[in-house]
């Protein structure tokens, strides 16, 4: 297939209307141009401390670097910065790589990276979400122009890994400009420079003096929020690339027009989290066990998610450090669910509502699914979907509209602790709270000896298994459809490597 791929004739009008408004040349619009339909452009994308969330990774990746990166299997890598020595239990020395240049031209040094930690360490850089993850880190000072040291509160054996969430603006203008101008014009390090900006539309250019150079002249971003539009803007070839947009039962028919598909690993375990503090049946670890033996996640794996992923033993990806390789999933046994439930005094059942956000394209299905086994042991849960961004002020808030939620267990430092400051008595507002583990997470939190601190955080995740602290379904893993003139599209759980994209002549 060399052109626009056939629209399905039951829903011609809106492929018709939708390749109309999404095919309209752009300004300056270019064939080595990528065209990607994404379900979101988050507004503060542009203020590289204002978040450590996966969405923001499409457009970030493209204007800035991070001082180290973790890939998909969760392997560190040198990124602007190129190497890093424990000096003693709290002291580190950190260099630069040579001959970085910010797209307008100045030099990357050990000042400005400087300059970004005392601005995360400033009052108003403590409520940034990267600031927040980076309380422990009491000072940092310049060494040269390529190198400087870094000093923690408490000994942290994983501060490299820590490092991949600490992305470098332009020092300079990030000064004069301020935060929020600055969002809207932001200057990085990255392939490719910000273009023209509208309500649905984003357009980069390719930055020539990038140390990670693009083969592509420019992407455009079409915001797309439901999953059908962006699998329709790439049926019409208004697209060539949709994120997060299929699912397995979509990949042959994907393929034989002459597309393929990349499927990515998220660093989250797929959960249903249980509140608590709201909802005292969730309160007994047998209902919670009774739960997870109700549900056939290995049906969900296998008729859903295509076999692409695995069942989850506890809330940490085989990938992550701290990850217990003796656990088990608990089995599906519904027998073993109702009598749990009995042992609980529930031998009738129980009613709640279940929340999760909209645009995701697996999750109808399977939450529609895991209702269905629950019914059969005598749970009633409700499923409705909101807004990603009301989760969120859920989760920020403590303000819940419902006894459970779909609030995955994430990590984008590949860390099994990591989620479980927020899955524990250590949030601020919490929602599954036992002191017993919370104080072993904070007991884990503060080992500095790496071999010791992954003992710990094993223990703690067979404690999560023993007591469900949630229902875990699978590891995260995420299809995005790529059309006929993709040659190459690198891409680590959204982290897009622009450097490596291609596309065919």
């Amino acid at each position: 297939m060399t052109g626009k791929r056939k629209c399905n004739p039951a829903r011609w009008f809106a492929c018709w209307a939708l390749a109309l408004l999404l095919t309209a040349p752009a300004v300056g619009a270019m064939a080595a141009t990528l065209k990607i339909a994404a379900g979101s452009m988050p507004e503060n994308w542009g203020n590289p401390f204002a978040s450590t969330s996966i969405t923001r990774l499409p457009l970030q990746s493209a204007v800035f670097d991070a001082l180290t990166f973790v890939d998909s299997t969760g392997a560190l890598t040198p990124w602007l910065a190129t190497s890093w020595d424990r000096t003693g239990p709290t002291a580190w020395t950190i260099r630069l790589r040579k001959n970085v240049t910010f797209s307008n031209g100045t030099a990357l040094t050990a000042a400005g990276v400087v300059a970004a930690f005392d601005y995360l360490s400033s009052e108003q850089g403590k409520r940034e979400a990267v600031g927040r993850e980076l309380v422990d880190i009491v000072s940092t000072k310049v060494v040269d122009d390529l190198s400087f040291t870094l000093e923690t509160r408490v000994p942290d054996p994983l501060l490299p890994y820590r490092l991949s969430l600490v992305t470098i603006p332009e020092p300079n203008l990030w000064r004069a400009m301020g935060r929020e101008a600055f969002q809207r014009a932001p200057i990085g390090t990255g392939p490719m420079t910000l273009g023209r900006v509208e309500r649905n539309r984003l357009e980069l250019i390719k930055n020539p003096s990038s140390w990670r150079k693009a083969l592509i002249e420019g992407a455009t971003f079409l915001i797309l929020p439901e999953p059908a539009q962006r699998r329709t803007a790439l049926v019409t070839g208004a697209a060539d690339v949709a994120i997060t947009a299929v699912l397995p039962s979509e990949f042959d028919d994907l393929r034989a027009e002459g597309g393929s598909i990349l499927i990515d690993r998220i660093p989250a375990v797929v959960a249903v989290a249980f509140n608590t503090q709201m909802f005292a049946a969730f309160r007994d670890a047998r209902v919670r066990r009774a739960i997870t033996h109700a549900v056939n996640r290995e049906a969900i794996v296998a008729a859903i998610m295509g076999g692409e992923t695995v069942v989850a033993s506890q809330p940490a990806g085989r990938s992550w450090f701290g990850y217990n390789p003796d656990l088990k999933p608990l089995a599906y046994d519904p027998d073993k669910a109702r009598a749990l439930l009995h042992e609980a005094g529930y031998e009738k059942g129980f009613a709640f509502e279940f929340l999760f956000p909209s645009g995701a394209v697996a999750y109808p299905d399977v939450f529609q699914t895991v209702a269905a086994d629950l019914a059969r042991v005598g749970i009633v849960m409700t499923s409705r979907s909101v807004p990603q961004q009301k989760l969120f002020e859920n989760i920020q808030t403590g303000v819940w509209d419902a006894p459970a939620a779909a609030i995955p267990f994430s990590t984008p430092v590949f860390d099994a602790l990591y989620p479980q400051r927020q899955h524990s008595c250590l949030w601020h507002a919490p929602w599954f709270c036992d002191r017993d583990f919370s104080d072993g997470v904070a007991a884990a939190f503060n080992e500095g000896d790496t071999e010791r601190r992954r003992a710990a955080t094993q223990a703690l995740m067979a404690r999560a298994h023993d007591m469900a602290q949630a229902l875990f379904l699978y590891e995260t893993v995420s299809f995005t459809g790529l059309g006929p003139r993709v040659e190459a599209f690198p891409m680590d759980f959204s982290f897009i490597r622009y450097e490596g994209v291609k596309l065919k002549d």
